[in-house]
């Protein structure tokens, strides 16, 4: 080999060597930055907190059939299962969120896990005695998961920057999505045995519990506790009511809540009638294909919500939601159900994920606060919904078209009535947007 082709090889290799290093250095400062940003310790801890907490809640839709025979009761006592946790959930919520503000976000998710789970052990037991065991561990668990529900936006909030928070949401948004769905896809698999689901449950909530407090550490936590803060808890929750755009926003809840789980309480019952028949499987599988379909699409929600905005993501998922639903009423067959269930699942995270992300970006300084109201007033309308749409669904029925149709229309409508709502939210400004225009400003200087 001559002397110039060595020598060239040689070179050719030290470029290589060079450029591979470059590559590894800039790959693991990518991965670092990834990891830093989306999937640290805490944030792990916050997605695995948000699976375990709404994993229970849907479980009631899937095991209507079988609790109706198991405690030898009607349909409607069973659905007060959901306005038993909800009731005690919107109510408390509106000063958890606050009290995080306060005295910190890991002392007030530690109490919250702790009831949750006492309440699911409960649960387990209650086939032994009777129904009204089983709603009030229900409202047990409610509270629990009030000193839950707001809090874990709001620790999120804190942990990551306006930039790429609707990423970091929409992972968030995934996981908790995972629980939403994964919860009657398990209850209607186990319907025979379903008391061992919430014994499980149970042992992830005191899991949670456990990492909260050891992994997630001090997030916004006040040096000193003292019970005269509890003043300030009350004060916050008085200023934030003030704004008219956390009220716009808490309404958007409100009215989507209504619409999206009147129709879902009542579907378990509907498919396991006449002309359907649908087996306790079969249902559990409708009602958890949107979940499972937005377990994957979650993130890509929080791309766009990022890069087109939380308005314009917002109105795709009320026109989406719309054409599921009216697909929904449409629909004779278990095919049918399956395609419009999983649009409405992509629809509602297109709605609330941008809506969930503007709810922890409309005060910054009140975070925990603004959580609590919003998300307290919209699940009063998940609380109210199988309340108030019952005497529709036994009563209203024709030959024509049956109560659980029309409950779809009604959702429709609400649906719609929250475009206005948004279109007011969206044209706020958020303040962190302009706090951190100067910083930008230098760092490019």
């Amino acid at each position: 080999m001559s002397w110039k082709r060595f020598r060239a090889i040689e070179i050719l290799i030290f470029l290589f060597s060079v450029l591979f290093r470059r590559i590894t250095f800039y790959g693991c400062v990518v991965v670092a930055s990834v990891w830093s940003r989306y999937a640290n310790a805490k944030l792990l801890v916050l997605y695995f907190a948000g699976f375990v907490g709404p994993l229970s809640a849907n479980t009631v839709l899937a095991l209507v059939p079988t609790l109706k025979s198991t405690f030898n009761t009607d349909v409607g006592t069973v659905l007060l299962a959901i306005t038993a946790l909800m009731i005690p959930f919107a109510f408390f919520q509106l000063f958890s969120g606050t009290m995080s503000d306060v005295y910190g976000r890991r002392p007030i998710l530690v109490s919250g896990f702790l009831i949750y789970g006492i309440g699911l052990m409960i649960i387990g037991f209650s086939p032994h005695f009777n129904i009204w065991v089983f709603l009030g561990a229900r409202f047990i668990c409610g509270i629990g998961y009030a000193f839950i529900g707001p809090v874990l936006p709001a620790a999120i909030g804190d942990l990551s920057k306006i930039e790429y928070r609707g990423k970091v949401m929409g992972v968030y948004s995934s996981v908790l999505t995972a629980g939403i769905a994964l919860g009657p896809l398990f209850a209607g698999f186990f319907a025979y045995v379903w008391w061992y689901i919430y014994f499980m449950i149970s042992g992830m909530a005191f899991l949670s519990m456990v990492l909260v407090w050891f992994v997630l550490g001090r997030v916004n936590e006040p040096e000193k506790l003292d019970i005269s803060l509890l003043s300030k808890v009350f004060g916050d929750l008085k200023k934030v009511c003030h704004f008219k755009s956390v009220l716009a926003l808490s309404f958007v809840g409100f009215l989507g809540y209504v619409g999206f789980m009147g129709v879902q309480s009542f579907l378990s019952d509907t498919l396991s009638l006449a002309p359907f028949y649908l087996d306790s499987e079969a249902i559990g599988w409708v009602l958890s294909i949107g979940g499972a379909v937005v377990i994957f699409f979650a993130p890509l929600c929080g791309y766009l919500t990022d890069r087109l905005g939380r308005e314009r993501v917002a109105y795709v998922g009320v026109a989406l939601s719309v054409f599921s639903l009216f697909l929904l009423f449409l629909s004779q067959e278990f095919k049918g159900f399956m395609l419009s269930m999983a649009l409405n699942g992509i629809g509602s995270n297109l709605l609330w994920l941008p809506l969930n992300t503007i709810s922890v970006e409309l005060n910054p300084r009140m975070r925990g606060a603004t959580s609590s109201v919003f998300n307290g007033i919209r699940f009063f309308g998940y609380a109210l919904a199988p309340y108030l749409l019952t005497p529709v669904y036994e009563d209203y029925g024709t030959s024509i078209i049956s109560g659980f149709q029309i409950i779809i229309i009604i959702a429709i409508i609400l649906i719609l009535l929250t475009t206005p709502l948004i279109r007011y939210v969206g044209k706020q400004k958020l303040p962190e947007m302009y706090l951190e225009k100067p910083e930008r400003a230098r760092s490019k200087g």
